[in-house]
């Protein structure tokens, strides 16, 4: 404790006063019998002892008062935290700015970002020379000198001027305790951590995960429990909190863009599921945006969303042409923060890929050729706007094309292969092309197998057994499928209805040993069981055997709606073309992994903002790793994959965390409580900071406290003394005695009341 006014300290000596007069009236008088009052004695005995007891506390109340009164005079002070600037003595002080997108929201009619700027700026100004300062900033790019502690404003003022609102989530648990283990290890007298926030509740995660003590306490930070006095931890150093959300403005965000198409094929639907979420505790009414290409295309009715709720809203809309499209969704008008207004996606659509579909050989009626129902499938479109490039092929074609021109084969029930033939495929299997074996009345399973031993199992996904049609007198003429694997990129979204495979009807089969294969995956089983499809990857590429035909000798398959769907699905994902979402969160890195490669990747990459950087891969566990950090604009980030031996290209699609909508806020006494044994202020008035300082400086004013004190012992004063008072029993008492006894008594009291006390 201190005192702004120690002079009036010496006012406490005034406390003496009433113990001196106390002792004054104390002073015994000589006593004065009158026989005639004998009757009396025992009354007043006993009244004067209580009057004794009373004048003790009446006197010990107006001693309080006096000494309370001047303490109160001296400006007492609480001084439990270390003062900012008290003594003339060095201060270090660490400022942890907010930066993530929530402070990007407007809140009384300023963004809360410069809101914190301005506070900064206060912090910085009460500094003298030699003080230390740091900025902690937890998001966007690293600057050169934050993090540290300087003893030059002037480079926290450069810091300052380069420091923007992000997309990114801010983990500002971490940079407190980074900014207390950095003042910690300081030999300023004066240590202050000023955190300036919005104090959303997701940005203290860090400090969830806290030791409990045996006792109990928390014990922040992994330097908590290294042992070493709370000193020495940094646990003493105060954190003053300028909270920076009063009074947001209504804002609305889109959280989620959901793409849903067949096929990625020009010309084909798609759907885009979008979900905007109401951050706001009034109700909001929005309009959405569909841009493709940075073209507007679509706009959605108005949405009317409640307070904490989301609505949704479906887009279709057809590629016109192929290649890579970028597509963006925003929230139209004014709104609380611009930052979470926008959703950025991609999708490749259109890419002509070669696919080469191998039939035993050529006959003059193309419909009676087995492949005939496969390249109808592959080539629905006549006018070359499909994303698959077809070839078709004979067995004999085997030696002399060159494989390593497609990506799938499809080869469709052909005899076993020619030792030559086998190998051929084989090396096209192992360098990453994908085959997928169809079977048919040429497909003999023994000598499949001996071309399969031949060629060290690498052929085929699983060894087959005996082909098998319904027995007659069975009373089962057919098989149906019963079963597709729904985890499986190809078929996923092709168990939904249940009844567009079940219909399909198999009259026979070349039955697959799954079992015999333990890497085996089976991708779609008969009704009784047996596996139809099957698949196992065969070095860097994927063997695929289909148990029946795809002519209707064999089955319906050909002639059904399914049909379709699933051999484009299925070339798509087996020849790497399948929609994968290359998606990420702003300030997270990109990573993408490659085909294990002899050497190094040559990797260009153009980021939003247009430029194109050079980069390479890195050996990680025995792949190609690409990884780069630098995520902090939001936008599509095109990566081209350029000396690979299959040269790709991957568009990542960055977007702001839709976390940062979450307008919950971390409460007082459990940010208090996860900080532990650490002092926590929190300022009035994030505008203006002056009454913050002006407590750092003098501590916590007990003037109040101490009136307060006052005013109750000058009530109790009062009370005491209207008890001192005759009772009036006794005034009763004495009316009843006859006439010339009152008047004794009257004498009697006026000799005896100086001694009263």
């Amino acid at each position: 404790m201190t005192f702004a006014a120690p002079l009036f300290l010496l006012a406490v000596l005034a406390g003496a006063i009433p113990v001196v007069l106390h002792m004054i009236n104390r002073q015994k008088v000589k006593d004065l019998p009158f026989p005639t009052l004998i009757f009396l004695r025992l009354s007043v005995e006993k009244t004067r002892r209580r009057r004794r007891i009373q004048d003790v506390l009446l006197m010990l109340l107006r001693l309080a008062v006096l000494v309370l009164l001047a303490l109160g005079l001296a400006r007492p002070a609480l001084t439990s935290l270390s003062s900012l600037f008290a003594g003339g003595a060095t201060s270090a002080v660490a400022i942890v700015l907010d930066n993530s997108a929530s402070m990007g929201v407007i809140d009384q009619d300023s963004r809360r970002f410069d809101t914190a700027l301005r506070a900064c700026e206060q912090i910085l100004g009460e500094l003298r020379d030699g003080d230390l300062v740091g900025l902690f900033i937890p998001c966007g790019p690293a600057l050169p000198e934050q993090d540290k502690l300087d003893r030059t404003r002037e480079k926290a003022t450069q810091i300052l001027s380069q420091v923007k609102v992000t997309y990114e989530k801010a983990n500002l648990g971490v940079k407190l305790l980074e900014a207390r283990s950095l003042l910690a290890k300081s030999n300023a007298p004066n240590k202050q951590i000023y955190l300036i926030s919005d104090m959303q509740s997701l940005s203290f995660d860090a400090l969830k995960k806290l030791d409990e003590s045996p006792s109990g306490d928390a014990k922040p930070g992994p330097e908590a429990g290294s042992g070493g006095s709370e000193k020495e931890q940094g646990l003493d150093i105060p954190i003053i909190v300028v909270d920076v959300h009063r009074a947001p403005k209504p804002n609305a965000a889109v959280q989620n863009v959901a793409l849903e198409t067949t096929v990625p094929v020009a010309g084909l639907p798609v759907k885009a599921g979008v979900e905007v979420f109401n951050a706001s505790s009034v109700a909001v009414s929005r309009v959405v945006e569909l841009y493709l290409d940075g073209n507007k295309e679509a706009v959605s009715p108005e949405l009317k969303i409640e307070p904490g709720s989301r609505a949704t809203h479906e887009f279709t809309f057809r590629f016109e042409r192929g290649g890579l499209h970028k597509g963006e969704v925003r929230l139209a008008g004014e709104d609380g923060s611009k930052l979470d207004d926008r959703r950025w996606f991609s999708m490749e659509v259109d890419q002509g890929i070669p696919v080469a579909v191998v039939k035993p050989q050529r006959h003059e009626i193309s419909y009676l050729e087995d492949s005939f129902y496969l390249e109808q499938a592959l080539t629905p479109a006549r006018n070359g706007g499909w994303a698959l490039r077809i070839t078709p092929l004979t067995a004999g074609d085997l030696l002399s094309e060159p494989l390593q021109n497609y990506r799938v084969l499809y080869l469709v029930n052909l005899p076993a292969l020619s030792g030559d033939a086998a190998e051929r495929v084989r090396g096209f299997l192992e360098d990453g092309g994908s085959v997928v074996w169809i079977a048919g009345d040429r497909v003999d399973p023994d000598a499949y197998n001996q071309m399969n031993q031949a060629a060290d199992g690498r052929l085929l996904p699983a060894p087959l057994a005996a082909v098998r049609s319904p027995e007659a007198g069975s009373g089962v003429d057919s098989w149906s499928i019963s079963y597709l694997e729904k985890q499986h990129p190809a078929l996923r979204q092709l168990v939904e209805p249940a009844s567009l495979y079940q219909s399909v009807l198999v009259y026979k089969h070349v039955r697959i040993d799954a079992g015999a294969q333990s890497d085996a995956m089976v991708l779609a089983r008969l009704s009784d069981g047996e596996p139809l499809l099957v698949q196992r990857g065969v070095g860097r590429g994927k063997s695929l055997f289909w148990g029946t035909s795809v002519h209707v000798n064999w089955t319906n398959l050909p002639l059904k709606n399914l049909f379709l769907p699933l051999l484009a699905r299925l070339t798509f994902y087996l020849s790497g073309a399948e929609q994968v979402r290359y998606e990420g969160l702003a300030g997270v890195p990109i990573t993408v992994r490659f085909e294990k490669e002899s050497q190094p990747l040559g990797v260009e990459l153009q980021p939003p903002t247009g430029e194109t950087i050079r980069l390479q891969t890195k050996e990680e566990g025995g792949e190609q790793e690409f990884r780069y950090p630098e995520t902090h604009e939001i936008g599509i980030y095109l990566l081209r994959v350029l000396d690979a031996r299959k040269p790709m290209q991957v568009a990542y699609a960055v977007n702001v965390d839709p976390d940062e909508a979450n307008p919950q806020k971390i409460e007082r006494d459990e940010f208090r409580q996860r900080l532990g044994k650490t002092p926590v202020i929190y300022a009035e008035n994030p505008d203006d900071l002056t009454s913050t300082f002006k407590l750092l400086r003098e501590g916590q004013s007990l003037w109040g406290a101490f009136l307060t004190c006052v005013l109750i012992a000058l009530f109790f004063e009062t009370l005491l003394s209207n008890l001192m008072t005759p009772k009036q029993d006794e005034d009763q008492a004495i009316k009843q005695l006859p006439p010339y006894m009152r008047r004794k008594r009257r004498s009697a009291t006026a000799i005896e009341s100086p001694a009263a006390g």
